[in-house]
């Protein structure tokens, strides 16, 4: 599909739970549960069982040219005794050309995902850990609900690592995020738009989760239709204009440090994006995927990159890291981390 992730319908009907009846300006306070939130729960769970029997590399167990890249690597993300992660997660509609219904309500056209990612995440993160996993284990801040803390020892070295993850809707009801939600959502894209541009110029790690948007992505607003369609105006504003893009690259080129890593979690990217943003950050390494995915692609790919860096994983391990089921060996993978 054009909008950047597909989400099959299947996979829905089988893992969407708990959907509530009502919305609220910040979509928060429902004790029944947030859309989407548990089929990204189920991925995320899936997905760390299987990370809980990887093994977590020795350096001094690679090859003398192996252990100095990846050492070098590591070097400067850690120099301050912090990893500092952040996740920033798109406007990331769920748009079919027509309402989107569950469970007898209607959420109308293009309901939003990333509120229920967002939920999701913050549950796996302070998970109790199992095997050797590490997206796990982490407590939450005292002075904020998106920032979480726990100490790793990566390479040897006691570490205090830090997640920090924002969302982009205002409300899950793109009805209400265009309407009495109107200012409310404008200032929060352009919260959104401030904080992954301050993240690719501070952060030892950034990964954008959300739409490719053929290009035009990263994107953190509501869609843009082509008049009063429910068709995304793709040839006239975001492929023509490449709003997120040109920021993300303007952010890229305008600070005295990159990110050393850079997670483009959308359909994609590795076509729409690598090419130039490489140019612009050549020491920074890249996570793409490779064409239009199901949303468990991108998704459980990020959670991957996180307990890779957690763990301070090398070349190999890294890599298997990404890619730990059969779809995500087709279609994600990395540029720039270890060359």
């Amino acid at each position: 599909m054009a909008n950047g992730i597909r989400l099959q319908i299947v996979l829905v009907a089988g893992l969407l739970l708990g959907l509530s009846s009502t919305a609220s300006a910040f979509g928060w306070g429902r004790s029944s549960g947030y859309l989407y939130e548990k089929l990204f729960n189920n991925m995320g769970e899936r997905y760390l069982s299987l990370l809980e029997d990887k093994a977590t590399d020795n350096p001094a167990n690679l090859t003398p040219e192996k252990r100095s890249i990846c050492l070098k690597r590591y070097s400067g993300i850690l120099s301050d005794g912090v990893l500092d992660i952040r996740i920033a997660l798109g406007y990331f509609d769920w748009t079919t050309g027509s309402n989107v219904g569950y469970s007898g309500r209607s959420y109308g056209l293009s309901p939003s995902m990333d509120i229920g990612a967002f939920e999701a995440l913050k549950e796996l993160l302070t998970s109790r850990c199992s095997g050797n996993a590490r997206f796990c284990g982490f407590q939450q801040s005292s002075e904020s609900s998106s920032v979480f803390g726990r100490e790793v020892i990566i390479q040897g070295r006691r570490i205090k690592a830090r997640v920090e993850i924002r969302f982009s809707s205002q409300s899950e009801l793109l009805s209400d995020n265009l309407g009495k939600y109107r200012e409310q959502q404008r200032q929060r894209t352009q919260y959104m738009e401030n904080y992954f541009s301050k993240a690719l110029k501070e952060a030892d790690a950034v990964f954008y989760f959300g739409h490719s948007r053929n290009g035009g992505g990263p994107d953190f607003a509501p869609p843009v239709f082509i008049g009063s369609s429910n068709k995304l105006d793709y040839a006239g504003y975001y492929k023509a204009q490449r709003p997120g893009f040109k920021k993300m690259l303007n952010a890229l080129s305008s600070g005295p440090k990159q990110t050393a890593v850079l997670g483009l979690m959308s359909c994609a990217s590795r076509d729409h994006f690598l090419s130039r943003t490489r140019s612009i950050a050549p020491n920074t390494g890249i996570i793409t995927s490779m064409d239009v995915l199901n949303v468990d692609e991108v998704y459980t790919a990020m959670i991957g990159g996180v307990d890779a860096l957690l763990r301070g994983q090398c070349q190999h391990s890294f890599y298997q890291s990404i890619r730990m089921t059969n779809n995500n060996q087709k279609f994600i993978t990395m540029d720039g981390m270890f060359e």
